[in-house]
């Protein structure tokens, strides 16, 4: 089914809101728990995504079991709004300028057109999923339409040229192009594996295709402020 065509804004920078303006009819799909507010047209529909294996799928990728919809039953346009779980920034994919396939880290999938398949890929290699700072899993999104990603402090992205390859920090890697490869390899050098603060492992992303890398991956915020937090006996 092709996906349904969706106008959208956001609004806001390191917290931002996600409105998408839905002719009658037309609707949009949801992580659960990601809608902030909406116009009284809108009626709600929590659904089991790909049926109970690909609600188990998901829950195994670190999301939930099942997706909501938000339907435009109204007379005229309507709006739903959405924002991430984390502060950040949301980016939108048009799947049909990626080949229809695109590559995301767990938790960052917020929303897509009512159409967009999303489902969970094991990495292509086991060395990635072991060592990747992201887990074996990856979602996937298939379709024609937009899809909405968010993810911590601040996105950039980076257009890759056949055979460019570039060389992310392996929890800032938030997704790229079905037609990307992605590999892990271990940092080169004894002084940069013992003083250099980046980890045994960086990801390396080979083009051609769309990279989206995050300032701020999540746990890295959550181990910044544990340090600060009081300790038991001060």
């Amino acid at each position: 089914m092709a996906a349904d065509v969706i106008d959208y804004k956001i609004e806001g920078d390191h917290a931002p809101l996600l409105t998408v303006t839905l002719d009658p009819g037309e609707a949009v799909q949801a992580e659960a728990g990601a809608m902030v507010l909406m116009d009284q047209g809108i009626r709600m529909t929590t659904e089991l995504s790909g049926g109970l294996l690909g609600g188990l799928f998901r829950k195994f990728s670190g999301e939930s079991l099942f997706l909501t919809y938000f339907i435009n039953e109204g007379d005229e346009r309507q709006d739903a709004c959405f924002a991430g779980s984390m502060p950040g920034q949301i980016r939108a994919i048009d799947l049909s300028q990626s080949d229809g396939l695109f590559y995301c880290q767990r938790d960052a999938y917020l929303c897509s057109a009512r159409g967009v398949d999303v489902s969970i890929a094991l990495t292509k290699r086991l060395g990635a999923g072991f060592f990747g700072g992201e887990g074996l899993i990856l979602q996937k999104l298939e379709g024609d339409g937009l899809a909405f990603l968010n993810a911590g402090g601040t996105l950039i992205e980076r257009e890759l040229a056949e055979g460019q390859r570039i060389t992310v920090d392996t929890g800032c890697l938030v997704g790229f192009s079905g037609s990307c490869d992605y590999d892990i390899a271990f940092q080169k050098g004894i002084r940069n594996l013992v003083f250099g603060g980046e980890g045994i492992f960086v990801t390396h992303v080979t083009g051609p295709g769309r990279v989206i890398v995050q300032t701020q991956p999540i746990a890295e915020l959550a181990m910044s402020l544990a340090r600060l937090m009081p300790k038991e006996g001060d």
